[in-house]
């Protein structure tokens, strides 16, 4: 996988940005602010394959010390730049610019927008919902990382039970680990995991405080992962490695 960026830069948003609107230019994909938080324009991007059911769903960046969730998706973007066009897509490039430019996980108000999705009163989740309203889509990846990771892991939930669908989580992974060890252990996160995915049914009850993930789930997603990238590795690696999962995601979703 060809791999090229500028590795000081990668906390610089209104660089990501520039690069995301030529490449949009380029693949005939449109890009568009969405909502003006802590004085940044929030973008999404849309393709025109895109229709209310049986798309795919990326996001990156709501936590902003995790940059090689942003990086990941812009790689795998411009290395399918030809076919972007073709793909139901809606991507979300960087939820929290200000926390990327600062390397901070929360907002400008010390809020963690990843355990936002509950509430109506926060403007940019708002507007996130917004956007999501009337769209079903086959699967959806939140691109994280982990401080305390020992090596690439993932969440892997739905609200149907997981025997009745393929689980695809163990392809991710092995895809991810080529570049980033897969983390072993029996237990991440408190929770049982085999082989780096953790899998689990979820219920709205669980979720008071809600995570994307949780939002996508229980409302737009009838697939939906969340990949965690171990933040203290080589950049570099993350980076393809985040690419490298998604790639292997919008294979085996679209066949």
């Amino acid at each position: 996988m060809r791999f090229d960026f500028e590795t000081h830069r990668a906390h610089d948003y209104l660089y990501l940005v520039r690069r995301w609107r030529s490449l949009a230019r380029k693949a005939g994909i449109r890009l568009e602010p969405f909502v003006t938080a802590d004085d940044f324009e929030l973008l999404s991007i849309r393709s025109p394959a895109l229709e209310a059911t049986g798309g795919i769903y990326f996001s990156a960046g709501i936590h902003g010390d995790e940059a090689a969730s942003t990086e990941g998706l812009y790689l795998w973007a411009e290395l399918n730049a030809k076919y972007l066009r073709r793909l139901p897509l809606l991507l979300f490039p960087c939820l929290n610019p200000w926390g990327l430019v600062r390397n901070r996980r929360v907002d400008a108000e010390g809020r963690d927008l990843n355990r936002s999705f509950h509430l109506d009163d926060v403007p940019r989740i708002k507007a996130h919902k917004e956007l999501l309203r009337g769209l079903k889509f086959s699967f959806a990846m939140c691109l994280h990382e982990d401080y305390d990771a020992r090596g690439v892991y993932l969440y892997e939930v739905r609200q149907t039970p997981l025997r009745a669908h393929r689980a695809i989580g163990d392809e991710l992974l092995a895809a991810a680990g080529y570049y980033v060890p897969v983390d072993l252990r029996p237990k991440i996160e408190g929770r049982r995991a085999n082989q780096g995915a953790i899998k689990r049914r979820i219920r709205v009850k669980q979720f008071p405080v809600m995570p994307e993930a949780a939002y996508l789930a229980l409302s737009h997603s009838d697939h939906t992962i969340t990949l965690e990238t171990p933040s203290e590795y080589d950049l570099g690696a993350r980076v393809q490695a985040q690419a490298a999962a998604i790639q292997r995601a919008v294979e085996i979703v679209l066949g």
